[in-house]
């Protein structure tokens, strides 16, 4: 008895200097992918419910909330695939444009992603990578939407949006559109389509 005791207050002062000393493992105290989601979900509502907020303001602050939990590079790599190694140059140019795009992309949407209702159902984790199930429901239409995620320095964000059915995904759809576009021109043209688009 008194050796299990001592082995619990040793555990606990070890853990207390692991916190003190700064080397802890932060995964053990960091949120989990759904509360994640949950919490730029939250903050999104909010946001649109801050009656001291103007309409520019309102967009500007749902835009970066929304683009807070995407992994934009992330996107950009698994988009580009082989042609994202090929052009290490001009990877950070095409992150930059993306983003912008995603930004017009999203302010073009306004009104329609204010009318969304999602709803976390479950998670699934595996190591650094993770599923989070979620419902969409927009003008009476109601569909499962799946969140890929994966561990970044500032906590899990998205780098994919699927169909539950599996027939759309946000990566896929631009991969072949951008991809097509390399296989006949430039990277630099490319970029410059991006740019045009509205």
């Amino acid at each position: 008895m008194v050796a299990k005791l001592y082995q619990t207050y040793l555990w606990g002062a070890m853990m207390a200097w692991c916190v003190l000393l700064g080397i802890m493992p932060s995964h053990l105290w960091a949120e989990t992918p759904i509360q994640a989601l949950q919490e730029t979900l939250d903050r999104f509502q909010n946001i649109l419910h801050d009656a001291g907020l103007l309409e520019d303001s309102r967009k500007e602050q749902v835009l970066g909330t929304i683009l807070a939990r995407f992994d934009v590079r992330e996107m950009s790599k698994r988009i580009l695939g082989p042609y994202w190694d090929q052009h290490p140059e001009q990877q950070d140019a095409f992150v930059a444009e993306f983003t912008a795009f995603m930004k017009r992309i999203f302010l073009k949407q306004f009104d329609q992603i204010k009318a969304l209702k999602i709803a976390c159902r479950e998670e699934e984790i595996q190591g650094s990578m993770a599923k989070v199930v979620t419902n969409l429901s927009t003008s009476g239409e109601e569909f499962t939407i799946n969140f890929r995620m994966h561990q970044h320095d500032s906590g899990w964000k998205i780098y994919d949006v699927m169909l539950d059915n599996g027939s759309f995904s946000m990566v896929k759809s631009y991969k072949t559109q951008l991809q097509s576009i390399l296989q006949f021109s430039s990277f630099e043209k490319m970029l410059h389509l991006i740019g045009e688009k509205k």
